[in-house]
């Protein structure tokens, strides 16, 4: 049973250090944020597990122009 259960949690598991990657490679070049601040945002997206990073690829950057 446990063999099972880590062969279906390992997509999950892999997406999460995915989108964690993408959004601190993003945080750490960008300047301006909406709403939080960088710091808040960094915490916010490193352990808030799955919906974290999806919230700061959402809402959390600020868009200016075609960046």
């Amino acid at each position: 049973m446990s063999e099972e259960i880590l062969l279906l949690s390992a997509p999950l598991v892999v997406l999460e250090l995915i989108l964690k990657l993408v959004c601190l490679r993003d945080w750490m070049y960008r300047d301006r944020f909406n709403g939080l601040s960088k710091t808040a945002w960094l915490l916010i997206f490193l352990f808030v597990n799955l919906f974290g990073p999806i919230a700061y690829l959402v809402y959390g950057r600020k868009h200016h122009g075609n960046d």
